[in-house]
């Protein structure tokens, strides 16, 4: 592990992401798990520092996803490819019943740093591997229902506030490498700007002006993705938002009419990590109540210390892509 900083001077020690070469599944590199020809239900956390995963099994079968993060999805959703960012989870039926091969490899194609970095290596790309039993289990009773749970209406025409939420990147004059994140332009330590009420929603613009996915993290609410739209003219915005540090100011109105990208039916339900791609604006509502309940919390929210939200990348958070988050009455 090489323990130099890419900015020596300015940090001896932080890279803006690291990547290792094993992968481990708890606590194991590369394990095996034998598996009966039957249903299985699976909980897959990104439990890397800076690694998204994109995974797939070999032999072709799904991953039938039920649930993301702390909530359900109203209904299954069926996919053979599952874009896993840092800290996020998802809950997946895979029926090995169907299977047309004795073993299935996960593997993993997502490019390090993500999206436009390197492929994975022999070794980064392979996660895991299923051993399949030759016989079937005929008394599997499982099934995955049709539907699953609802929660509380998305209502993004009930937020009491709009705000943008505009995520940074310094670099070094000299070397062009990184030097630190920031969101708002601002510290960790400097007073928090974001303060919604508790029991109220609200909608974050979240505006990503870095090269980078950021799995964005709130503390306490929870959170859905509804669209994201491309930036035009992106140059021109991002220096204008470097100087002013005001998206109205700069006009963004005129600037995040590219194209719309969905967001995925999987995603598609209350998350406690939400994927902001590089050079989109990202309509996110958040939700300062309890989403199964449509209540206030059942304690004082508005007590301190209070919040934070944050990129998830371990290395981004910690320098210094975090913020203060302080709920008032």
């Amino acid at each position: 592990m090489n323990c130099t900083g890419v900015n020596p001077r300015v940090h001896p020690q932080w890279q803006p992401e690291y990547f290792g070469e094993a992968v481990t599944v708890n606590g194991k590199a590369w394990p095996f798990l034998p598996v009966a020809r039957r249903r299985y239900r699976f909980r897959i956390i990104n439990a890397s520092n800076a690694r998204f995963f994109n995974l797939s099994l070999t032999n072709g079968l799904p991953f039938h996803v039920v649930g993301s993060d702390s909530s359900y999805l109203p209904r299954p959703a069926a996919v053979t490819h599952l874009l896993v960012a840092v800290a996020e989870a998802f809950d997946v039926v895979v029926d090995f019943s169907e299977s047309p091969t004795p073993e299935a490899e996960v593997v993993n194609t997502a490019p390090y740093p993500y999206p436009d970095g390197d492929a994975p290596s022999g070794l980064s790309g392979k996660v895991m591997k299923f051993v399949v039993a030759p016989e079937k289990v005929w008394d599997d009773r499982s099934t995955v229902p049709a539907r699953l749970l609802e929660y509380v209406e998305v209502a993004e025409e009930e937020a009491a506030q709009r705000r943008y939420i505009v995520m940074y990147e310094y670099e070094d004059e000299a070397t062009g490498s990184p030097t630190h994140l920031y969101i708002n332009g601002k510290r960790l330590e400097d007073p928090a700007t974001e303060t919604p009420r508790a029991g109220t929603t609200e909608v974050w613009e979240v505006i990503n002006l870095t090269q980078d996915n950021h799995p964005l993290h709130l503390h306490l609410a929870t959170f859905q993705a509804v669209r994201a739209r491309g930036l035009v003219g992106l140059e021109e915005f991002k220096r204008c938002m470097e100087r002013l540090n005001d998206a109205t100011r700069c006009d963004v109105g005129r600037h995040a009419v590219g194209e719309e990208a969905a967001v995925p039916e999987h995603e598609r339900t209350w998350k406690n990590v939400v994927k902001i791609a590089p050079g989109f604006m990202t309509t996110v509502v958040v939700k300062f109540l309890m989403v199964d309940t449509g209540r206030t919390y059942p304690f004082d929210a508005t007590a301190e210390p209070g919040y934070v939200y944050h990129c998830h990348i371990l290395d981004h958070e910690d320098n210094a892509m975090i913020r203060p988050l302080k709920l008032i009455k």
